[in-house]
């Protein structure tokens, strides 16, 4: 008897080791796995994910299997996340009928970290442990976060609690990246935010405005040496990725745009609508994510209207190559086999998507986690190197956003920022809705249309082939964009435009403006691009006409920044008076600039309040067109003002003034008495003249600029 039992316990090992071989992604006859480092083990785990053995294949699709894994069973997860190697499973539930929240129940967190190389679920924190209303994910961390007491647990990957500390609210955003004491700012920028990091942790992105050139800005820095790698320079809305390829963001919201920079400085923009998620593939890939939210899929909406699950489309985009991989997906009608437990035809199981995808990289694949009200919860697998599933996917590449915008145009996509209502033309919805409003379907439409005449190079100027090729020849000095007869649109802002198609009439008014961009530095106007703005769009038109009460009706001219430029419209009928009218509307470019850089910049020399200093004591501008009469003069406080229209906003006593001082420059002026001695409108135009050089790289600027020669001209020095 005794003879046998080293037989048994030879067969009882084999047995064991047996059973575990069987459980593993490894060959029964790899025996060598059991004896190699945790480390060596996941490496091979990399190689052959032992959660492909739990899936089943989506029917009519080449790319997509459904991951249904007994241990989820019954868990109230609603969302997964990359945590680490591994994927945090994230459960919010009532614990007493549903998943999804209602009003009056409580809801309560869980955790459980899935090992998806080994199948396995290898740490849990159940709800009863979790006393937190919003969490945070640090790399392989998980901050649970109790606001009202102002207290966050801090758990390792294996969920094991590491410490307890203070919680600040203010320092933190929701799933954010990052508090501003450590944001890494190698470019000194004001307002800096780190708004993403790479999933490896060693890149960082990181939008503020630069100190020199005072431009929005989005930044891919190298977390080991605090470098900036490369630089974009614009907005960032919504989602935003970023790896050592490069990063992707949205540009304009309105538009669905978005920009993927290289970290060699290439750009690329593309439109696409329903933008849920994003991830960044390491190939440079860009791994998306599109779902329209219906009414009856938001967990939250309690109309009680039935309504099936939501279509979603996923797409692995190459800024250079294009769509590689694309499927569309509704769980309705989603299983090959009888292996997943959930049935369309159940009542109460529409299904619903995780907010986040994770990527996981070795494995080639994706996962979108599917849950159901009643907890059965599922993966949707899918397998980047499988190709289209979808074979209508596709997505166009610009090298410019305003090519882009231009296709939106002539597609008549193209949605305005500006529109008020925000509702699709040509209903009697829309139509009731804007009556309601107290809008004008036809007149108060904005006007942002950039020109009328895209391709120029197409068109025959005939007549006019001189005065364009003139004003082109402007374009490139001074680096500015000039629209004329036929380009100009009809509409802009909320003005009524009219074109002018005179040869002389143009020609007067280009060789007019012409000198008054003359009165400034070549590289001035390049200058007025800050913050968001892209550069400065010249019309030369007909009439304008106001739409609005508080408007100047019939103007000489205006400004205003549309779609990022910005924008000056001229009334050719008034070129004889443009060495004013002109300079004038350079004088509100000049303000917002200034404006602009004192936000940031307190130290700055421009501010409103040492402007109202030179104004007389308990004065107060009238912040509106309303009470203005050109024909009245009787309010007009002289001295102080150039005219009673300088009387009613502090920007248009600036610009009254500095078109003035142009206007007497061009025309040879040096003895206008509105600037001698110790006046307050000189003492002004001083002091303006100071904010200009403090807020403009003057490096080759001359000693004297145009507006200021009245300064310096005798019998105009001050005390």
């Amino acid at each position: 008897m005794f003879k046998r039992k080293p037989a048994t316990i030879l067969i009882t090992y084999s047995l064991v080791l047996c059973s575990a071989l069987s459980l593993t992604a490894c060959s029964p006859r790899d025996i060598s796995y059991f004896f190699k480092s945790p480390a060596e083990k996941q490496a091979i785990l990399h190689k052959s994910p032992a959660f492909w053995d739990d899936t089943a294949k989506v029917e009519d699709s080449s790319n997509l299997s459904i991951l249904h894994n007994v241990a989820f069973e019954g868990h109230p997860y609603n969302d997964i996340r990359q945590f680490g190697d591994n994927i945090l499973m994230v459960g919010q539930g009532s614990y007493n009928n549903s998943i999804i929240e209602a009003e009056g129940q409580s809801v309560e967190y869980s955790f459980d970290v899935y090992n998806p190389w080994s199948n396995k679920i290898t740490a849990s924190l159940a709800h009863d442990k979790t006393d937190c209303d919003d969490y945070l994910i640090k790399g392989d961390k998980l901050w649970l976060i109790n606001s009202s007491a102002k207290r966050a647990t801090i758990y390792d990957k294996d969920l094991k609690e590491i410490k307890t500390c203070k919680y600040n609210l203010e320092d933190y955003e929701g799933n954010g990246d990052s508090d501003d004491d450590n944001v890494p700012n190698p470019g000194n920028y004001y307002d800096a935010m780190q708004i993403a990091t790479s999933d490896d942790g060693k890149y960082a992105l990181v939008s503020g405005v630069t100190p020199d050139t005072y431009k929005y800005v989005v930044s891919n820095v190298n977390l080991k040496d605090n470098s900036v790698v490369s630089t974009f320079e614009g907005q960032s809305y919504s989602l935003s990725r970023v790896d050592s390829h490069g990063f992707v963001v949205e540009t304009d919201a309105s538009n669905n745009v978005w920009s993927y920079h290289s970290s060699d400085g290439k750009d690329t923009f593309f439109a696409l609508p329903n933008v849920v998620d994003m991830s960044l593939a390491k190939d440079g890939d860009i791994l998306i994510r599109c779902q329209k939210l219906s009414s009856g899929n938001d967990t939250n909406d309690t109309d009680g209207e039935a309504a099936g699950s939501d279509t979603i489309s996923c797409y692995k985009y190459s800024p250079g190559t294009g769509v590689t991989s694309s499927f569309s997906f509704n769980p309705d009608a989603r299983y090959a086999d009888a292996q997943s437990t959930v049935s369309p035809s159940d009542a109460d199981t529409q299904t619903y998507y995780s907010a986040n995808s994770v990527y996981l990289a070795d494995a080639g694949c994706m996962m979108i986690l599917l849950y159901t009200a009643q907890c059965n919860p599922e993966i949707l697998v899918w397998s980047l190197d499988k190709g289209h599933n979808d074979t209508q996917a596709s997505i166009t590449s610009y090298s410019d956003s305003d090519s882009l915008f231009q296709a939106l145009r002539d597609a008549g996509t193209y949605v305005s920022p500006y529109d008020t209502a925000n509702i699709d033309e040509g209903t009697d919805e829309n139509e009731e809705a804007l009556k309601e409003a107290g809008i004008d379907s036809d007149s108060d439409r904005y006007g942002d249309e950039i020109t009328l005449i895209p391709d120029v190079s197409a068109y025959d100027w005939g007549d006019l082939s001189e005065i364009n090729a003139h004003a082109t020849r402007l374009e490139q000095k001074y680096g500015i964009s000039i629209y004329l007869g036929p380009e100009v649109p009809k509409k802009i802002d909320y003005y009524k435009i009219k074109q002018t198609l005179k040869v002389k009439t143009l020609s007067d008014a280009l060789n007019a403006l012409e000198q008054v961009l003359a009165c400034f530095p070549d590289d001035f106007f390049k200058q007025l691009d800050y913050g968001g703005t892209k550069g400065l769009r010249i019309y030369l038109s007909g009439n304008i006409t106001a739409e609005n009460s508080d408007m100047i009706n019939d103007p000489s001219g205006f400004v205003n920044i549309i779609n990022n430029y910005n924008v000056m419209v001229l009334n050719c009928s008034y070129s004889w008076d443009f060495s004013y009218t002109v300079g004038h509307e350079i004088s509100h470019l000049i303000d917002q600039r200034l404006a602009f850089i004192h936000t940031y910049n307190d130290k700055s020399e421009f501010s409103e309040e040492k402007w109202n200093s030179f104004n007389p004591d308990s004065f107060s501008y009238d912040d509106t067109y309303a009470n203005y009469n050109p024909d009245d003069s009787s309010n007009h406080i002289s001295g102080y003002f150039i005219d009673s229209y300088g009387m009613t906003f502090a920007t248009e006593d600036r610009s009254e003034i500095f078109g003035t001082a142009i206007d007497d420059y061009i025309n040879g002026i040096y003895d206008d008495a509105r600037f001698t001695d110790d006046s307050p409108i000189r003492n002004k135009l001083d002091y303006y003249s100071r904010c200009i050089r403090d807020g403009f790289n003057t490096k080759g600027w001359p000693d004297t600029m145009a507006w200021e020669t009245v300064l310096t001209a005798p019998n105009a020095q001050a005390d």
